[in-house]
């Protein structure tokens, strides 16, 4: 068993969305639908811990929290283990990694099994994922992992698991449905294609430019870039980071973006 999901639900957002950033989470703003604005971070064994702002629904109360961080992953605090407390008075254990270790969560205690890694699947020769050795269907959270986005995201969202056209499923694994591959890469190649990014090759780029120019979030953006998923800045400009277009349109060719084809 692995968590998928956890909410906290705060009257002081702000306060808490900077905290957890502090702490090392790559917390990106989101907002689905008609619902509330919100953060999420997606942590290294796939799940993801969102906060909302506590609204209709009532405050989380009391709450401990155990969090791991690489070396230098908690930026401020040493290597060791770290009780802390967040804005609201929530109990929050940072475990932080030796330098050198490649250690992204707490081993487990003697007696207590492993969890199980999170499975990212392949791609497929047509851009289909590719389900788990002996599975014939992929799941919500493969399916986001292959397509570079959050689970919740993929399963609540009009354009994605919402979306009329969207496969019917084929099955369950335990309690989580399964699609069929290619039904999903068939959806994706019908609704959603990949565009060209028309970056000058030599010209250099902000974050918020390469944004505008390729239909990307600022946020998605400096989330890899945290998460070492972008390529290094080609130049600084004090403290702007700066990269050349070339730079970007080389990495966007083998990133799966989509985009909503034009109606």
């Amino acid at each position: 068993m692995i968590l998928e999901l956890a909410v906290i639900y705060t009257t002081r957002l702000d306060a808490c969305r900077d905290f957890y950033r502090g702490l090392g989470l790559d917390l990106v703003r989101e907002r689905h639908g008609s619902g509330p604005e919100h953060y999420a971070a997606t942590l290294a064994d796939g799940g993801v811990l969102e906060l909302y702002p506590a609204a209709r629904r009532p405050e989380t109360g009391y709450l401990r929290l155990g969090l791991t961080a690489p070396p230098n992953g908690a930026g401020f605090l040493p290597p060791g283990r770290h009780t802390l407390t967040d804005p609201d008075g929530r109990t929050v254990v940072l475990t932080v990694a030796e330098t050198g270790s490649d250690q992204v969560r707490p081993r487990p205690h003697p007696g207590e099994q492993a969890a199980r890694p999170a499975v990212t699947p392949s791609r497929g020769a047509n851009g289909a994922p590719v389900p788990p050795e002996g599975r014939t269907g992929v799941t919500y959270a493969e399916i986001a992992g292959h397509y570079g986005m959050s689970a919740r995201y993929l399963s609540e969202n009009p354009r994605w698991g919402r979306h009329p056209g969207w496969p019917a499923a084929i099955g369950k694994r335990g309690r989580t449905i399964e699609f069929d591959p290619e039904a999903i890469a068939r959806f994706f190649g019908e609704h959603h294609t990949r565009e060209a990014t028309p970056l000058e090759p030599t010209r250099r780029y902000t974050v918020v430019e390469i944004a505008e120019a390729s239909g990307l979030q600022p946020d998605s953006i400096r989330s890899d870039i945290s998460r070492g998923r972008w390529p290094a800045p080609d130049e600084m400009d004090g403290d702007r980071k700066l990269w050349r277009g070339e730079t970007v349109t080389t990495h966007l060719a083998g990133r799966r973006i989509y985009r909503n084809k034009p109606k």
